[in-house]
Order: C-alpha cells, then sequence, then structure tokens
C-alpha cells in the first residue's frame, strides 16, 4: 500500500471514529433528555497550574487533626445517628464508617461518620477538591459540600449562603442500573422549609466510585460554580445561586430515613431485620466506609 492509499485509509478511520463517537454522545444526550440517566464529562479540563494550594489536609497522622475538622454532628441525624468514633484516620486515609451498633452511644441503630471545618477553615471562592471511593451500600450516601450560617436566611438568593453538594452518591442501589455508577451536583438556599430553593445540577458519570478513587472539584468564583469529576468540567451554574461569603467543608456519610428509622429513598433502604441486615444488595456487607485520601483547596494564582 501506497503512502497516499495508507492516508486516506487514516484518514477514514478517523471518520468513522468520530462518527462512532458523535452518535454515541447523541444518544447518551437523549438518554439524558428522556429518562434523566448520566452523562459523561466531557468539559474544559481544570489547570492546577494556573492554582495556589492554600490549604489541604492529606490524612497521613493517626487521628483527626482538631486544627483543621471538628465533628458535624453528634446525634440523631436523618435515619440514624452521626458519631464522632466513626470519623477514623489511618493508612493515610480518612475512613466514614457506617455501621449496625445495637448498643451505640445513642442507643441502637446505624451510625455514621462526619466532620466539617466550621469555626476553624471557611472560604469564599477557589478551586475545591477531594479525592474519595463514595461508600457502597445500599440505603445510604456520601457527600462532599461546604456550608454557611446565611443558608437559613431568606431572600431569594443564595449570596448570603448555600448549601453547594459538590458531590453527593445517591444511586448505589438506584433501580435504573444506568444511574448506579453517577453521582450528583447540587445547591440549596432560603432555608429548608416553603421558601427553600434548590437546583439539582445533573448527575454524571464516575469510573466505579464504589470501589474506585475519583476526584470530585468545584470552581467557584463571584460569578459561578462550575462542577468537575476527576478533572473534568461536568456542569456550570450562576445567577442567584451563586454565594458570595465565606463557607466551611463537610465530609459526611448520610443514612436515610428519619427519627433514626431508615427509610427508602433513591440510594435504597438498609434495615435490620430478623436475621440481621437487610439491604436492596444482599452482597453488601458492614461496615462500609467512605474513604478519603485527601481535601485540597486552592487560590487562583495572579
Amino acid at each position: 500500500m501506497g503512502l497516499l492509499e495508507k492516508f486516506f485509509v487514516f484518514r477514514e478511520a478517523r471518520f468513522i471514529q468520530r462518527l462512532i463517537a458523535s452518535v454515541l454522545v447523541f444518544f447518551e444526550l437523549l438518554g439524558a433528555l428522556l429518562f434523566g440517566y448520566p452523562l459523561t464529562p466531557r468539559g474544559q479540563k481544570i489547570d492546577l497550574d494556573a492554582w495556589e494550594l492554600v490549604w489541604s489536609d492529606e490524612f497521613d497522622g493517626n487521628s483527626l487533626d482538631p486544627q483543621k475538622w471538628m465533628p458535624a454532628g453528634d446525634g440523631m441525624r436523618r435515619g440514624g445517628y452521626w458519631d464522632a468514633e466513626n470519623a477514623i484516620v489511618e493508612n493515610g486515609y480518612l475512613y466514614l464508617r457506617t455501621d449496625y451498633k445495637p448498643d451505640g452511644r445513642f442507643g441502637p441503630g446505624w451510625y455514621s461518620g462526619a466532620i466539617e471545618t466550621r469555626s476553624l477553615f471557611e472560604k469564599a471562592y477557589g478551586y475545591y477538591e477531594c479525592r474519595a471511593i463514595c461508600p457502597g451500600a445500599a440505603g445510604l450516601w456520601g457527600a462532599f459540600w461546604t456550608f454557611a450560617h446565611g443558608v437559613g436566611s431568606i431572600d431569594g438568593s443564595g449570596a448570603d449562603g448555600a448549601e453547594i453538594d459538590i458531590m453527593e452518591s445517591p444511586f448505589y442501589a438506584h433501580p435504573k442500573k444506568q444511574m448506579r455508577n453517577s453521582v450528583t451536583h447540587a445547591v440549596h438556599f432560603d432555608g429548608y422549609g416553603e421558601a427553600h430553593q434548590s437546583v439539582l445540577i445533573g448527575a454524571y458519570k464516575a469510573v466505579n466510585p464504589y470501589t474506585e478513587f475519583n476526584t470530585y472539584g468545584l470552581e467557584w468564583n463571584e460569578n459561578e460554580y462550575i462542577f468537575y469529576i476527576n478533572g473534568v468540567e461536568t456542569d456550570r451554574i450562576g445567577g442567584k445561586y451563586v454565594s458570595q461569603v465565606e463557607e466551611w467543608l463537610l465530609l459526611t456519610v448520610e443514612v436515610g430515613g428519619n427519627n433514626a428509622v431508615p427509610g427508602a429513598n433513591e440510594a435504597g433502604v438498609v434495615e435490620i431485620g430478623g436475621n440481621g441486615i437487610i439491604t436492596a444488595n444482599p452482597d453488601d456487607l458492614f461496615p462500609v466506609d467512605m474513604v478519603v485520601d485527601y481535601v485540597r483547596v486552592y487560590d487562583r494564582r495572579d
């Protein structure tokens, strides 16, 4: 085969590859539009050379650093309890553990770990990223998010503080298998009552999020939020949703339900039966951990 023939064969192969890729993207977008299926991140890539690290925790010690983190709560939370003892640092990782404790500190029930930087580190704007494995069990989900005192203030805007859900993993046992290996982004403000406003920015695919590490990031400036998975943009939003005040970081695991009684949700349900632990997936093994490798915060270089 001559050089010119090789060129045309190569060009034809590239054309076919691009055509197939375009068709796949079309059907993925159609599935997202019609059925709410998750999308593959395809936006810009974050260039960390343009950013300067200003705060981080690599979880290299043998315990939680009290100068960086405090318990996000200690007591009843949704369908279980947040327990300071369930935030464990060892082997270079943070483990937010979920398990059933028949003789737990607050009574029998499901216990999970949750930590925050409130009063220790609060910041507006920048790039925020964690590298984590999501908790793999029905009835619970992990999250990396920010919060501010003004979230409860009702003024029609998130400027005075918003709950920014950089990552939530609520689809482990979703009835639609296409949803399961995806995470979501969302923003909430104006409290959690009748005036509550929120937007689910979308569901996006991660790489085996319950068994492999992925990075989840947020670029936040005065005008918009830009969300990332593994350094690739998933989506962005601006306007009334954008907080203009300092916020603190949270890493949490939630058990769905109310008043420490587990309830069904998109993550399935976890409950105690006569034979022990029963979940939507009989292969779930407890305790289950959300494993965090690091949390890092950057400012854009001048």
